[in-house]
């Protein structure tokens, strides 16, 4: 897992705009709620009430985050040549 950048003293992350990109990657707040267990009551908080998550809440949101907006490089067990002649 990626680690998150470190934060200028006089900065925070934008909590809504982590959960309207993760929006916009089709996620709704039920679904981050399932993916973090973070109540989705909370979620509106972070969204649209300018609250601050806890640490552990906060990390989950990013890690999440970051899978989303950053997915895994595809990987293929084997050669290139024996993928194709499977195909």
């Amino acid at each position: 897992m990626t680690t998150a950048p470190t934060l200028a003293q006089d900065q925070r992350y934008d909590w809504s705009r982590i959960l309207i990109d993760l929006s916009m990657h089709g996620m709704t707040l039920q679904a981050v709620f399932e993916a973090t267990g973070i109540p989705v009551s909370t979620l509106h908080g972070f969204k649209n009430l300018d609250a601050e998550p806890k640490h552990a809440d906060g990390d989950r949101l990013l890690a999440l985050w970051q899978h989303r907006m950053h997915p895994p490089v595809p990987r293929i067990t084997g050669s290139i040549r024996q993928e194709r002649v499977r195909r």
